[in-house]
């Protein structure tokens, strides 16, 4: 057999027992807002969103997902990461993620990020590696935001989850005149439903401490309505 026939029959075998050892996943879900990070990327409005991705079982995995925004034809998220158990109590995350925003007059970046989880709490960091506006606005180079999140363990019934959330965005042009880049804070609570073949619905509450006189930057509390299902 010569070599290339034998990288063939390789190749062919290696795709198989990947077959075998992965799980590819999709999900679609509406909901009456989008915050992403404390910030309503639809201006209030209602979002519909969908995604696909692929798990190997030593922990690879690589996926896309969209969503309808305010400010651009849609968001398309493009991210792999690495992720799995430390310890019976303990697990880890990471991945790198790029944003895509097309007709959104270069506003993409792309950052790194990694968590660490402990039973029901987890914290984490994300660093923006690059952005479109090279240093001079929000979402941007050199900008960090902190997270920490908690799937409480309180027994409210079949299938009902409660989970806490904060976090922090620091970036980087954080005082530049004209940048529009105040860093800021955000907290918020959900309440879930498993709905069994119908998929999960929820009851959110967000919240910033930054005010800018607009839909998007509001410091008043903001509630909403979301389903999601997996496939």
């Amino acid at each position: 057999m010569n070599t290339f026939s034998k990288t063939l029959v390789a190749t062919a075998l290696m795709g198989v027992t990947a077959a075998a050892h992965a799980e590819l996943d999709f999900n679609i879900a509406a909901a009456s807002n989008y915050y992403f990070r404390g910030v309503s990327q639809t201006t209030d409005d209602a979002a519909v969103s969908g995604g696909v991705d692929w798990a190997h079982d030593s922990g690879f995995y690589i996926g896309t997902w969209m969503s309808n925004v305010e400010f651009a034809s849609a968001e398309v998220d493009v991210y792999a990461g690495f992720g799995g158990d430390l310890t019976e109590d303990w697990s880890y995350d990471v991945s790198a993620l790029y944003y895509y925003y097309p007709d959104g007059g270069n506003i993409d970046y792309a950052e790194v990020s990694g968590s660490l989880g402990w039973r029901w709490l987890s914290a984490g960091i994300a660093y923006t590696v690059w952005g479109e506006l090279n240093g001079t606005g929000a979402f941007d180079n050199g900008d960090i935001y902190y997270s920490l999140a908690a799937d409480l363990p309180v027994n409210m019934g079949d299938g009902v989850g409660l989970g806490i959330f904060a976090g922090y965005y620091d970036f980087d042009a954080d005082g530049t005149d004209g940048a529009g880049a105040d860093s800021y804070a955000h907290w918020g609570v959900s309440l879930s439903k498993d709905a069994g073949d119908f998929g999960s619905v929820s009851v959110n509450y967000e919240q910033t401490n930054e005010d800018r006189n607009s839909v998007s930057y509001d410091d008043s509390a903001k509630f909403w309505v979301g389903w999601s299902k997996e496939f």
